[in-house]
């Protein structure tokens, strides 16, 4: 009877306890992260009696938590995609937003502006149209400070929330920590339901972890969990708990375990929250900021340049229109400094780096980090954030020193610097806020030109001489009020070459002091007459430039000949290093214009061009007998009737073409000319009696003449160099007949500049001038207004609308691809749940049938008991 009554009580145990199982499933069936729980029972082992096994009813073997370790693992990593997309949208939009004003937006501004200027061009002495002009620059340097203020709320939200969530981290690390060890205490007690109570905490806690950032996970045999973030720093492990923080450089630092070195971890950390706030910083928010200050700067400079190029109603020289781009109070404020112990270095001296923009126009819209070697006294790199570049490299810096990169100069001024220590430079992220109209009096505004020029009444051409501005207001030539001393005259002895003339004597003007030789024009295009700033030049003056040999060669083939130059050395030196040499260039003999020019292009303070021409006349061509044909650089040409159609055919080569070799003809002459400085080799074939004339620069010519079928007349006909040297260069050379022994070379900017477009003809002259009196002159006012169309290099061709456009159509860009994203991980987590939801969820309808199972089979280890007591008693009553 005792082992009937104690299988009955086993299962009455058993069955309670399914059932408690059951009613915890059931109360629980709404909690967040709570899993099904099964009560696995299982048969007891009886004993053997008299050979026989006896019963021993049922027990509890383990209360089993529903879940697949997998599926969590899945839904973490949902949950980390989506956290991150989500909050990078809210983000990115919000900057959208900023941006994106049709009615007051920044594009609308600069259009106002540059429609202003317009306006005051077509009336130019108009008082009021030049307050207009003013007041327009103020709206919108009001604009862009708006908007960069904007920007930097968004930044102040952004390191909010970067605090924000790294305290939420700790918190959860904390937590998960503190569940380890409770977790830890349980690991021998399979039987409890509140071991699967304390896993679905700290799963629960995983998985809000997961919404923050990326974290990796690994168990140890006791069942606690370690946890990692970045890549592979523990934050979790075991019962220890590291912690984050966000430094006062906007870093993500995590202070590990066990007592080590703090660790900055930010481009590490993905994922969540935290890795969207930080990759919206990264590639949406400090871009916008940079191109915003990069195209806030472009325009100062750009408008402040063309601005001091004319001159007021005073007839005094512009000033800055707007606020000088690199004013004392900005330049020392584009630092910030990184890990140093004092303001600047760990020394703890007192230091300042001044952060110089020379050319918004092609630099990068980027911040730099300098970083000092932690292992290498002194040694330092600059490295650009946007794509992470080492720019600039030294052993070490000894202020003061400058460091000149991408457009900027950086000076450090004084301070110490010790190994780790780092400082942030941003040239551009604050610009947008400080941009001011630094002009109050509207008679002030620049919108005429200084210089006037006029053509001769009797020039045979139409070209057109515009003057593009002043490079140095201070130059002599500006010296007296309302003249130019001297008044100058060009004129062209040819229609690819020109003089700059002294005209103070219009009836006998003399050579310019320094006399600049003859300067050469291209027809038809756009032409520089004037020198740049502060140059001087040299040039190939020796007596074989561009010669003929003595007589030309009689060959069989079409392989180029030699120029005749010799060889020579050329040495470039610096007036403030002591008069020593620089850097020597040897030139072998035969050296093309083009390779002596590639060589000193190659070479600090030397900046070389290359040309090569000849001219072609009197073709002879009777079409008879042998056929003429005529080689330019082994290029065969025949079938012509006449120079015209032979400058046709080699315009259509695609061989020289691609070589730089252009030929024009005016159908009586043909000039050749290899725009890149390359020989110029020419193989003549006809009859004895067919010749046509070749003239070099020099005005030197010669006869190529058939000799029959199968034989050429060649000639190699070498270019010109010219070497354009800074101001502080000079050189000396060792050259038998291409460069002087002492080169002659002069400053050849006159401090200002002049554009000419058109043909000219010989004789055509160009007086030029003061504009004294120039009230209604506005062409200053037109190059001014024409910025906001000009296509600027350094931004890709594009003007500054289209530059702010671009801002506009990246972040909008990245908000909508943002969105799309976010959804389609919205849907991934929302499977995946359901997908957990199916395996760990509670049923209720399969509970509530569990339930009066298990109630049953209660009642009937009930009634077991029962059956065994009615046994027992009458046993008892048997025997009593």
């Amino acid at each position: 009877m005792s082992s009937l009554f104690n299988i009955g009580v086993s299962g009455l145990k058993a069955q309670q306890a399914a059932l408690n199982v059951v009613g915890q499933n059931i109360t629980n069936a709404s909690t967040p992260g709570y899993s099904r729980q099964r009560a696995d029972i299982v048969a007891q082992t009886g004993s053997f009696v008299a050979g026989l096994s006896q019963a021993a009813g049922a027990r509890v073997d383990n209360i089993q938590r529903i879940a697949d370790g997998f599926i969590d693992e899945q839904i973490r990593s949902d949950m980390t995609l989506f956290s991150e997309l989500d909050s990078y949208k809210q983000f990115v939009s919000q900057l959208e937003g900023a941006l994106f004003d049709s009615d007051h937006g920044i594009d609308v501004a600069m259009q106002d502006f540059f429609d202003a200027m317009q306006n005051a061009a077509n009336e130019p002495s108009d008082l009021a149209m030049r307050q207009f002009v003013i007041s327009n620059g103020n709206a919108l340097a009001d604009r862009f400070s708006a908007v960069t203020q904007r920007s930097w709320l968004q930044a102040r939200d952004v390191s909010g929330s970067l605090e924000s969530i790294t305290s939420q981290v700790n918190d959860l690390a904390g937590t998960i920590a503190q569940l380890n060890d409770r977790i830890a205490g349980f690991s021998l007690e399979r039987t409890s339901g509140g071991l699967n109570t304390l896993i679905d905490q700290r799963e629960l806690a995983l998985k809000e972890l997961s919404s923050l950032v990326s974290v990796t996970v690994s168990e140890q045999e006791a069942g606690e969990l370690n946890v990692f973030v970045g890549k592979g720093q523990p934050l979790v492990l075991g019962v220890t708990a590291a912690s984050m923080e966000v430094s006062g450089a906007g870093d993500v630092v995590i202070r590990p375990v066990g007592g080590q070195q703090p660790q900055i971890i930010t481009s590490a950390v993905s994922g969540g929250q935290l890795g969207g706030v930080l990759k919206y910083r990264e590639e949406v928010l400090w871009p916008a900021q940079n191109e915003l200050g990069r195209l806030a700067a472009a325009m100062v400079s750009a408008i402040n340049e063309q601005h001091r190029a004319g001159v007021d109603l005073e007839g005094e020289f512009g000033g800055n229109f707007f606020g000088d781009l690199n004013a004392p109070e900005l330049v020392g404020e584009r630092t910030t400094y990184l890990g140093n112990d004092g303001p600047l270095g760990s020394n703890g001296n007192i230091g300042q780096v001044n952060v110089y923009i020379d050319d918004p126009f092609n630099g990068e819209a980027s911040d730099y980090e300098v970083r000092f070697s932690e292992n290498d006294a002194g040694a330092y790199t600059v490295t650009r954030r946007s794509d992470g570049e080492v720019v600039y490299s030294g052993s070490s810096i000894v202020p003061p020193q400058t460091l000149e990169f991408d457009g900027i100069r950086v000076e450090f001024a004084s301070g110490d610097f010790a190994p780790g220590d780092a400082l942030l430079v941003r040239p551009y992220a604050d610009f947008g806020t400080q941009m001011r109209v630094a002009l109050e009096n509207p008679a002030e505004l620049a919108l005429a030109m200084p210089v006037r020029v006029v053509p001769d009444a009797t020039n045979g051409s139409s070209a057109q001489v515009d003057m593009v501005g002043v490079t140095d207001p201070a130059h002599p030539l500006f010296n007296h009020p309302d003249a130019l001393t001297p008044p100058m005259l060009i004129r062209f002895v040819s229609p690819t070459q020109y003089q700059i003339l002294d005209n103070s004597n219009p009836g006998d003007p003399q050579p310019l002091q320094p006399d600049l030789g003859l300067l050469t024009y291209v027809p038809g295009g756009q032409n520089s007459l004037l020198p740049e700033l502060g140059s001087s030049l040299v040039t190939t003056s020796g007596p074989n430039v561009t010669g003929f040999p003595a007589v030309a060669g009689v060959v069989a083939n079409l392989d180029a000949g030699t120029n005749g130059y010799g060889g020579g050395l050329f040495q470039i030196q610096r007036s403030d290093a002591d008069g020593g040499a620089l850097s020597s260039v040897v030139f072998n003999p035969n050296a093309s214009a083009r390779e002596m020019a590639t060589r000193l292009n190659a070479e600090i303070g030397v900046d070389a061009s290359a040309r090569t021409e000849i001219e072609l006349s009197n073709l002879v061509n009777y079409n008879s007998g042998t056929p003429v044909e005529l080689a330019i650089n082994g290029q065969l040409f025949s079938g012509f009737t006449g120079l015209g159609d032979l400058a046709d055919q080699i315009s259509a080569d695609e061989t020289l073409a691609a070589a730089g070799i252009v030929a024009r003809s005016d159908g009586t002459t043909l000039r050749l000319e290899s725009l890149v400085g390359d020989d110029i080799t020419l193989h003549f074939s006809g009859d004895p009696n067919e010749s046509v004339d070749v003239h070099n620069p020099r005005g030197d010519t010669m006869t190529l003449a058939g000799n029959g079928a199968g034989t050429y007349q060649t000639i190699t006909v070498g270019g010109e160099v010219s070497a354009i040297l800074d101001p502080e260069y000079s050189v000396t050379t060792e050259f038998d007949g291409v460069f002087a022994a002492v080169p002659e070379y002069v400053r050849a900017d006159l401090g200002f500049a002049l554009h000419m477009t058109g043909n000219v003809e010989a004789g055509d002259e160009f007086l030029i001038d003061f504009n004294s009196g120039g009230i209604a002159d506005n062409r200053n006012a037109l190059a001014l207004s024409a910025l906001s169309d000009r296509g600027f290099e350094g931004f890709s061709g594009r003007n500054f609308a289209g530059l702010f456009a671009g801002v506009v159509q990246e972040v909008g860009m990245r908000s909508s691809q943002a969105e799309i994203n976010r959804s389609a991980a919205e849907s991934l987590l929302q499977q995946s749940e359901a997908f957990r939801e199916s395996v760990s969820g509670v049923n209720l309808d399969e509970e509530a049938a569990n339930l009066i199972r298990f109630e049953q089979a209660y009642n009937a280890s009930a009634q077991v008991i029962s059956v065994a007591r009615d046994i027992f008693s009458a046993l008892l009553q048997a025997v009593a």
